[in-house]
């Protein structure tokens, strides 16, 4: 893929979700992210950066990540490492990095889990990937006029559940603690079934 006078090595990635499918070019790059070509930047939308868990200047290119999100209005960053450990003084730490990027990346770390020997790290990175609604998405087999009533559907859905807790924090002082819970359970069978209408 070309930009400007700059060609790069481009993977193509094809997602498909229940909602919609589209595909992304991954563009591999090893030099000084500063130096990429304003047309590429215009058509980035996500950042992903792999760091050596043992690389001790980690923490001053945080900053410049960060700097680099906000100045090329790139939406999500994503930090990828072999490993974290669990203190800080050992290495890199979940909280420590995420605390050091102004939790503008997520954190995932490419480790193998331990019970059934699986990459459990890949999988996430492929989940925040489908998880993003990418600027060419195509939604299969719907028109715009199905997706605006399911939107307000939902939205819907939201507001009831919203004005529910508002009431119940309201009328909940006055009660009995079993009424309490009685309601509080009858909040969360709502909760659960907005979150399963969504799967």
């Amino acid at each position: 893929m070309s930009f400007g006078s700059c060609t790069f090595a481009t993977y193509l990635c094809d997602l498909k979700t229940k909602y919609y499918e589209n595909t992304i070019a991954l563009l591999p790059y090893e030099g000084d992210i500063r130096e990429l070509p304003e047309d590429l930047l215009c058509a980035t939308e996500m950042l992903i950066v792999y760091f050596d868990p043992d690389d001790k200047t980690l923490k001053s290119h945080l900053s410049e990540y960060c700097s680099f999100l906000n100045n090329n209005d790139i939406e999500l960053g994503l930090l990828l490492t072999s490993k974290l450990y669990e203190d800080v003084k050992q290495g890199p730490a979940y909280s420590s990095v995420k605390e050091s990027c102004k939790f503008q990346f997520d954190v995932i770390e490419l480790s193998n889990n331990d019970d059934n020997s699986e990459t459990t790290g890949y999988k996430e990175v492929v989940e925040v990937l489908k998880n993003n609604i990418w600027s060419n998405v195509i939604v299969p087999g719907a028109n715009i006029d199905e997706l605006n009533d399911d939107l307000e559907e939902q939205l819907e859905g939201f507001e009831n559940l919203i004005t529910s807790i508002q009431n119940f924090r309201r009328i909940s002082s006055g009660m009995q603690r079993d009424q309490r819970l009685n309601e509080a359970e009858k909040l969360a069978d709502l909760f659960i079934k907005m979150m399963n209408e969504d799967k």
